[in-house]
């Protein structure tokens, strides 16, 4: 006599089966909608002209022909941006304040710059690589200002 496995339990790993590639399907194009959207909103929010331009500045060497460019045909665009702070800044701050006034008093010859020596540790024994008799200050006048002005 021949036993056979009822058809509901074939039924039910199919259904299995089924429900598994249905959402896997699912998972995989909504992925790729995500990347392609991504992708047109970069290339669209680009004009045509600033990518060629970015196309010139970022390409391989290899990539860019023996065209010599000359300095004024390039133009610098300088992007100048409000900040917004959502709030009257002249609130805080005290009466007939000039955030500019005194920005050219400053005398320098009063002010007494330190220079802070810090030792530099390398980790190994720098002498093993120089030539012999090596003298880094040779030529060098202790306490000597050497000005040039060119005319």
């Amino acid at each position: 006599m021949k036993t056979t496995e009822p058809k509901t339990n074939r039924i039910k790993n199919n259904s299995k089966y089924l429900l598994t590639f249905l959402l896997s399907a699912l998972f995989t194009i909504n992925i790729a909608a995500k990347i392609d959207k991504d992708c047109d909103s970069l290339n669209n929010s680009m004009s045509e002209e600033q990518y060629i331009l970015e196309k010139l500045i970022f390409a391989k060497v290899e990539d860019s022909s023996n065209e010599i460019l000359d300095i004024n045909d390039i133009e610098v665009i300088e992007l100048e941006e409000e900040v917004e702070l959502g709030f009257d800044t002249t609130k805080h701050l005290p009466e007939n304040f000039n955030a500019l006034k005194g920005k050219h008093d400053l005398d320098w010859n009063t002010i007494e710059l330190i220079e802070i020596e810090e030792e530099v540790e390398l980790g190994f024994d720098t002498s093993k690589y120089l030539p012999n008799g090596f003298d880094p200050y040779k030529g060098m006048i202790k306490n000597a200002v050497e000005v040039v002005v060119n005319q």
